[in-house]
């Protein structure tokens, strides 16, 4: 089915278009879910909730087919920031994808390639020592000012300024 078929589909309920899309995409959300700590029951239950929203955007006009954008792209979208939001609920100071540490990315790369990427910069995050983690997950994770870092920290505002520097410069050299 083509993207406008799809849209079409949903506009006019048709639940042959909600069959479709269950079995051409229930494999890519179930790898993606899987590479990043899940299991196949959570794999299932994003995948679900994914398609309810893509499948209620559309019905509500929120979401109008584009040119330059694939559905199957929105809706892993929708499912991959589905399982971080699921993920930061489970394990708050375990989580890196999608924050500001991520370098851009050049538009144009598929969604898996983005994926992959940031699944590569939180591989990258784990190998730092666990001061650094802890202060750019204080910054970047968990929004704290560099004032309120230096204070839980027992140091230094200039200090916490510094050592973040120090841990996105050693970031930047092992991604």
């Amino acid at each position: 089915m083509t993207d406008q078929e799809i849209f079409e589909g949903i506009v006019q309920k048709d639940n042959r278009v909600f069959r479709y899309l269950y079995q051409e995409h229930r494999g890519k959300i179930l790898n993606m879910v899987l590479k990043n700590n899940g299991n196949e029951e959570d794999a299932l239950d994003i995948f679900q909730e994914g398609l309810l929203c893509l499948w209620t955007n559309i019905q509500s006009g929120k979401y109008q087919l584009q040119s330059q954008t694939k559905l199957s792209s929105y809706l892993f979208t929708i499912c991959r920031n589905l399982w971080i939001s699921k993920l930061r609920k489970l394990k708050p100071s375990l989580s890196i994808e999608n924050q500001q540490l991520a370098e851009p990315v050049e538009e144009g790369n598929s969604e898996e390639e983005k994926y992959e990427r940031l699944k590569q910069l939180e591989q990258t995050f784990k190998k730092l020592d666990e001061a650094c983690r802890k202060m750019l997950s204080s910054f970047y994770y968990q929004k704290l000012s560099l004032k309120a870092i230096a204070e839980n920290m027992g140091i230094t505002e200039k200090s916490a300024k510094n050592n973040k520097y120090r841990c996105m410069k050693k970031l930047r050299s092992l991604y």
